[in-house]
């Protein structure tokens, strides 16, 4: 009788060891795959602060020019809200602005690196999509959109002074590929 209850206690740990190994597999994967994903999170937070100077300059820009040109290049604000639609699809548009060298307010593409530096792409004809198949892989792109009235509530205009015409700048930064939950977007009401 010695012999068989062995033989059943041997079985019984072979099942144990094989479960535990089992779990430990999974808890590896898991933390592998935990290990992926906060890799791509740390390298995008050394890019966020690339691209907010990057917007921050473009509405720099903006608060130096003239806004009635921003009142005539107004569009009536979609019916989605503009930072949920896909990149380089209408409304938004490539930042038309010729670049100029260390103005990180101007030009539409470039790199980025994650020690910060900026990379303009030249080559690039002005108007190109942020979604457009014939940008290289890794390019950054500065879409702007400039809509009617206020961001969210078109009723809050009635607190303006009488002929006051408020815009929203919308300005954004998206990688080639990445959805518009991924681009780093500003926006700031100018009123005319």
């Amino acid at each position: 009788m010695s012999s068989q209850r062995l033989a059943a206690r041997r079985g019984a740990s072979l099942v144990e060891v094989l479960v535990s190994m089992g779990v430990l597999a999974l808890a590896a994967a898991g933390a592998v795959g935990g290990m992926v994903f906060a890799s791509r999170d740390v390298h995008d937070g050394q890019l966020l602060q690339a691209k907010r100077m990057m917007l921050d300059a473009s509405m720099q820009r903006l608060r130096l020019a003239s806004k009635a040109k921003l009142v005539i290049d107004a569009v009536e604000r979609p019916s989605t809200f503009p930072t949920d639609l896909a990149p380089g699809t209408a409304p938004w548009k490539a930042d038309a602005s010729t670049h100029v060298a260390g103005d990180p307010s101007s030009g539409a593409y470039f790199k980025l690196s994650a020690d910060g530096t900026v990379e303009p792409l030249a080559g690039i004809p002005v108007g190109t999509p942020c979604n457009a198949a014939a940008l290289p892989d890794g390019t950054y792109c500065r879409e702007m959109l400039v809509t009617k009235g206020l961001p969210k509530d078109p009723a809050a205009a009635a607190v303006l002074p009488p002929g006051a015409q408020p815009v929203t700048v919308w300005a954004r930064i998206v990688r080639k590929g990445d959805s518009a939950a991924r681009a780093q977007a500003h926006s700031e009401v100018f009123v005319q």
